[in-house]
């Protein structure tokens, strides 16, 4: 507890907490969004609606821990990583949860007939997203042990492991993807339906990318400490 002591009185404010608090709430986004999927499935558009506006609480929650840490990290406090590595990182970070909040208004759009086998399609995008988020914040509760450690090899090795596998994650839903598009241009749905169906898939794989490309951004700011 000493050594806990020591870095907020050296440190001040620390905002890796809140990094991590922002981060569990894209996590929550996207099981919102898996929900809101299986309701559109079943025609409950009732619920769909109330999910949409479940996800625009959490992303204005989000937002609120992102202004926040923007507020408090300023210049004059010392960390122990760069200033601009960590609110990059935050911003890149806080693209997973707009993404999700999109894809939430867009599945409000219109009300489509779709096919039981891009559904299922639907469905492995999504488990395949959430696989990786799961990933991706098991690599943000490295953050205190990071900083408990003074950034030891040992940890930092640890946490690179994390980055790794979710882009590995990330590829994995690159191919889903690809699969699901080739599903929707060769279907009989109609061309408006297809089009907005694209456009859902195009903004899911957003979701992974901007998860991915936070675990670099991770990467670049615990390699770049000091």
């Amino acid at each position: 507890m000493r050594f806990v002591r020591s870095i907020s009185e050296v440190f001040g404010y620390s905002p890796f907490e809140d990094l991590k608090r922002h981060a569990g709430l894209c996590a929550v986004a996207v099981g919102l969004l898996q929900k809101q999927f299986e309701a559109y499935r079943m025609g409950n558009f009732k619920e769909v609606e109330r999910l949409r506006d479940e996800i625009d609480e959490i992303e204005n929650r989000a937002d609120d821990i992102k202004e926040e840490i923007r507020g408090k990290v300023t210049r004059s406090l010392l960390l122990p990583v760069d200033r601009h590595d960590l609110l990059n990182f935050l911003d890149v970070q806080d693209g997973i949860i707009n993404y999700c909040e999109h894809v939430g208004h867009m599945l409000t759009f219109r009300r489509m007939r779709i096919g039981r086998e891009i559904w299922e399609g639907f469905s492995i995008l999504l488990s395949k997203i959430m696989e990786t988020i799961n990933e991706y914040e098991d690599l943000i509760d490295h953050i205190s042990r990071l900083v408990m450690s003074s950034f030891t090899r040992r940890e930092v090795e640890e946490a690179l492991k994390h980055v790794r596998e979710v882009e590995r994650l990330e590829h994995e839903c690159d191919l889903i993807q690809i699969g699901l598009l080739n599903l929707l241009f060769n279907s009989n749905m109609n061309p408006v339906d297809v089009n907005l169906a694209v456009t859902w898939v195009v903004h899911l794989g957003e979701i992974a990318n901007y998860t991915a490309r936070s675990a670099d951004r991770f990467r670049i700011m615990i390699l770049g400490k000091g």
